[in-house]
């Protein structure tokens, strides 16, 4: 077996598919390891064959931070940005969406760690109830004080409709109707108030991934170190392509 076909069995069994992502955005060329591109919708011609093809780009939105700022489509222009919701019940783990304790752990504190790598990258969270509907008066005192430990450069917690954010088509169907999974733990009716939803700079979805087990959130962040090793890659060949002309 080749060397690096015995690496990849050594990392499948023992850390998973986020460790197999990994490896190979550090070993590999990009043109063979690229993430999808979540939520293109096709054409086709009589014979069932694709003829065009759009990629989704994230419309235009406008949220309410928790500071009393607003964001837009213009605010994630050019960063990475990290998409999940958030309840008023957070961060208790039966009534919240996302494990906040794992994320914190998992992905945040490397983020705040590391902002020379992750400067670029903004966690965007939306105010949702239980059923997933937007929840227009802005957050409780609980949740303010339970958030103030975060950085709010860095995680912008925001309240206001989720619905431009969320809605793409995903297997079939819009992910804002896609059913939660109460077997992993997931609240509520919707999968989306569960998730992470990974975009790019240019506002296409790229990953989603549940936000309730530690396994989902690690792969998540190989996700996102794969989505940055891609621009960076590609920043070195517009680089390459300048110095040669």
């Amino acid at each position: 077996m080749p060397g690096w076909k015995r690496v990849l069995t050594v990392l499948l069994i023992v850390f998973g598919p986020g460790a197999i992502i990994y490896y190979l955005a550090k070993n590999l060329t990009n043109k063979f390891i690229t993430l999808p591109y979540i939520g293109t919708t096709y054409q086709y011609d009589a014979d069932s064959s694709i003829v065009d093809s759009t990629i989704h780009v994230v419309p235009d939105f406008e949220l309410t931070r928790f500071d009393g700022s607003k964001i837009n489509r213009d605010s994630i222009n050019g960063k990475f940005i990290v998409l999940t919701g958030i309840q008023q019940t957070c961060p208790e783990l039966d009534s919240c969406g996302m494990a906040m304790y794992l994320f914190d752990e998992i992905f945040y504190s490397k983020m705040a760690k590391n902002q020379g790598n992750y400067g670029n990258v903004k966690i965007i969270s939306v105010l949702t109830d239980f059923e997933g509907n937007p929840i227009t008066e802005g957050p409780c005192e609980k949740l303010i004080e339970e958030v103030k430990e975060y950085d709010n450069n860095i995680w912008w917690m925001t309240y206001g409709d989720p619905t431009p954010l969320f809605s793409f088509e995903y297997y079939g169907k819009n992910f804002m109707d896609h059913a939660s999974d109460k077997a992993t733990g997931e609240i509520g009716p919707n999968a989306f108030i569960n998730s992470l939803v990974l975009i790019d700079q240019d506002g296409h979805v790229r990953g989603v991934s549940g936000a309730k087990r530690d396994t989902d959130i690690r792969n998540f962040f190989d996700m996102l170190k794969l989505l940055k090793k891609e621009d960076f890659d590609k920043k070195l060949e517009e680089k390459k392509q300048k110095e040669n002309s």
